[in-house]
Formats: C-alpha cells, structure tokens, sequence
C-alpha cells in the first residue's frame, strides 16, 4: 500500500470526518439544554455542559491529525480545557455563594473570546465543524 501525501494544510479525510461528528454530536448535546436564566438554572445547567465539553475534548485528543492540524488541535483543546476552567470556578463560585449571577455577563465575555480563539483554532487544525 502507497501513501499519498496530503497537500500543506490539508488533513486526512478520515481525521476530519472524525473530528467534525465529535463536535456535531457535541453541539447537538449542548443545544438540547436548556439556557439558564437563573442562578438556579445555571447551577444545573453548568454540569451538563462542562460533562459534555470534557467528553468533546477527549475524544478529540484521540485524534491524530498530522503537521501543524496536530499543533493546532493541541492548542484548541488546551484552550477549550482553559474554557472549561473558567466556567467550572465560576459554577463554584455561585454553588458556595461566592459570586452573584450578576457576574455572567463577565464570564459570558470572557467566555466569547476565548471561543473565538478555540474557533480559529478549529479550524486551523482541519475541523471546521468544531468552530461552530
């Protein structure tokens, strides 16, 4: 059997297909919650999510995409495992009173540019269904 080599920032198809039905059933999953308006809520929405970001980011890791796909996943899922800190210390936070749902919106901030950078990096890595 002869490999072909893959065009420079391109990826294996089987990789891409891979990684792109993670995040589709991923995003699939994360849409099915329900969107918290409440600290209530968002107490019981937090776990939910952050379980089905960590899957995600398991399963990605798996993957084994070559040249710089591979630096680009790593740095995604070192960023996507900085989101999932974020929003963890924040369910903490109003799990133990220590911050008020009032502080969402800084988090949701936060939250928005470190997805936008996860995103680019997605996509750099060959999985533009992960930038979505």
């Amino acid at each position: 059997m002869v490999a072909t080599a893959q065009p420079a920032g391109t990826q294996a198809p089987s990789y891409v297909a891979a990684g792109n039905a993670i995040c589709s059933e991923q995003l699939a999953q994360l849409n099915r919650l329900p969107r918290p308006t409440s600290t209530e809520q968002t107490i019981s929405y937090l776990p939910s999510a952050l379980q089905i970001m960590r899957r995600e980011v398991a399963k990605l890791q798996a993957l084994t995409p070559s040249g710089s796909g591979g630096r680009a996943l790593q740095a995604a899922l070192t960023s996507d495992r900085r989101l999932t800190a974020l929003l963890s210390d924040f369910l903490w936070g109003l799990r133990h009173g220590m911050v008020e749902f009032a502080q969402l919106a800084t988090v949701q901030t936060r939250s928005i540019a470190m997805r936008a950078q996860i995103d680019a990096r997605f996509r750099q890595a060959g999985l533009p269904r992960c930038a979505e």
